[in-house]
């Protein structure tokens, strides 16, 4: 009888251990398809920005701080510091509730219509023609202005370069004088930079593939092989891409900080495309650099920031962790950003402690506006001040629930970046410069992602080196406000004669400086480049 029910036992453990792993295989399963029923329709029906409404992170939160201070039982001074919390976070939330009449309406943008060319056009009024109109004493005129385009326009440019001989009686001492050919960007190539920097332009930042301006040029009157494009996009990256070495050797020599991040492109081979990675490096206030790499690992990674010591702030992915250990002059900053991400994506499955860890980073954001000034800049003190008790709250709510989550789902995920990244995380505290995210390394790896739309891969490795380098010239010259065609149309120009020793004066960061020396703009006048009426003389 004993055998028998020790038998029976062990059958129902066994059936009981079989039942509780496929619950838990059915729960992993119901998760992963909630989460990716929310995503589907957030992409579909909601919106694009991470934002819940303030009610709700309100409602989480109370509950949660409360549970804090029960667990704090018995500490008298922690007790207070959660009322603080408490009242801090009802103000938060009264101001964030307001409702949307209550917001100062914004203003219209205006034309600005000062920069653009005047055409006059004057209507008379038909006494003007007749018998003895021309008598008529004006006394004033009624002035009425629109917005007009005119048709792009190719011009056929001929250098003339005029030939001449001594006048010598002597034979054999006649002498030719004619003038030097200017080295073109292209050589024996007949676009000229304007031209050039068009291509580049229409290519790289307006996302318009050489297919596509083949048949553009073709409706304005130039017949030009896809093939012929090609070949002057390359031919130009190999002088731009001088610049873009001497931003790069700048980077690494002078950045105190730099906002990293990266992004998959497909990349075209003989049988299937194959995986590489564009990546992108914002230096605020000076440049925006791209660079792509065919292997995309721990390696890889620390030999593309060789020689980098600044503040590095990027996401928490593997592949930066051989730069840390190689690179002692990099200190790691975490991103706020990232790993709100990760309570978002668990909203589906874990509303409750998502919305709390939602609105624990959202505390951290409101002491960063409370701290910036008009300029944008941020008072390191002041921010400090207002950000370590809730960062104290935050990483001790997340070390308490991490303990009780279930590995693998997307709150287990999104605790455990709070836990594992809480020094990097802490690091905006040290410099008023550091940001809580890389969200401007994001904003900029966006036009690789709005091309990839257009173009879906790339054609070859060297045609990703390609594109890195003129996107990291007009990425750039959109942080400098610098208009990307004219900049591109000149420094082809110069990079003849300049790319060995002077490519860094070329660098967007120095190009309004380096435009207004006398000699440059001598240089420029000398080569038809300035002034249209002079590029068509």
């Amino acid at each position: 009888m004993l055998t028998e029910l020790i038998i029976e036992n062990e059958a129902l453990r066994a059936q009981n251990a079989a039942l509780v792993a496929e619950r838990d295989r059915y729960r992993k399963l119901y998760e992963r398809l909630a989460t990716e029923l929310a995503l589907l329709q957030r992409q579909l029906f909601g919106q694009k920005a991470e934002k819940v409404d303030a009610k709700q992170m309100d409602l989480a939160l109370l509950p949660v701080l409360e549970a804090m201070g029960r667990l704090q039982a018995g500490d008298a001074s922690a007790e207070a510091d959660a009322e603080a919390a408490l009242e801090a976070l009802r103000r938060a939330a009264a101001s964030a509730m307001k409702p949307k009449g209550d917001k100062t309406p914004r203003e219209p943008r205006k034309l600005k219509l000062e920069d653009l060319e005047v055409v006059r056009v004057v209507i008379e009024p038909p006494e003007r023609k007749l018998p003895g109109g021309e008598l008529l004493e004006q006394i004033g005129e009624e002035v009425s202005e629109h917005v007009d385009r005119r048709a792009a326009r190719l011009v056929r440019v001929q250098v003339v370069r005029p030939k001449y001989k001594t006048t010598s009686t002597t034979p054999g001492e006649t002498k030719i004088f004619c003038a030097e050919m200017p080295e073109r960007p292209v050589p024996k190539s007949i676009a000229g930079p304007g031209l050039l920097a068009h291509t580049i332009v229409s290519k790289y930042a307006d996302h318009i593939p050489l297919h596509r301006q083949e048949i553009i040029y073709k409706r304005e009157g130039l017949r030009v092989a896809r093939s012929t494009l090609c070949d002057w996009v390359a031919a130009s990256a190999s002088l731009v891409q001088h610049i873009v070495d001497a931003m790069w050797e700048d980077t690494r020599d002078n950045a105190r900080y730099a906002l990293v991040d990266a992004t998959g492109v497909l990349v075209q081979a003989e049988k299937e495309c194959k995986r590489a990675h564009f990546y992108v490096v914002v230096v605020p206030q000076h440049h925006v650099l791209y660079r792509f790499t065919t292997v995309n690992d721990g390696a890889a990674v620390a030999e593309m920031f060789s020689g980098f010591s600044c503040y590095f702030h990027a996401d928490a992915a593997a592949v930066y962790h051989e730069l840390y250990r190689q690179e002692s002059g990099i200190i790691e900053v975490g991103c706020w950003a990232h790993a709100r991400r990760g309570f978002f994506e668990a909203l589906a499955t874990d509303r409750e402690r998502a919305l709390v860890g939602i609105g624990f980073i959202g505390l951290l954001y409101d002491a960063q506006r409370a701290a910036m000034d008009d300029s944008g800049r941020v008072d390191k003190v002041k921010r400090a001040d207002a950000s370590r008790p809730i960062l104290a709250r935050i990483f001790s709510w997340a070390r308490h629930e991490f303990r009780d989550t279930e590995t693998g789902t997307k709150i287990d995920e999104a605790l455990g970046y709070l836990v594992r990244q809480r020094r990097p995380l802490r690091r905006f505290l040290e410099d008023g410069m550091l940001r809580l995210d890389n969200n401007p390394a994001e904003l900029n790896l966006r036009r690789e992602v709005v091309g990839r739309k257009n173009w879906l891969f790339v054609g070859s490795d060297n045609g990703a080196a390609w594109n890195t380098a003129f996107v990291s010239l007009i990425a750039s010259c959109q942080m400098h406000n610098i208009e990307p065609w004219a900049y591109l149309r000149d420094v082809l120009m110069l990079l003849p004669d300049w790319r060995k020793t002077r490519a860094i004066e070329l660098a967007p960061k120095n190009w309004r400086e380096t435009l207004a020396k006398p000699a440059t703009q001598a240089l420029l006048d000398e080569l038809r480049l300035l002034r249209d009426e002079n590029a068509s003389a």
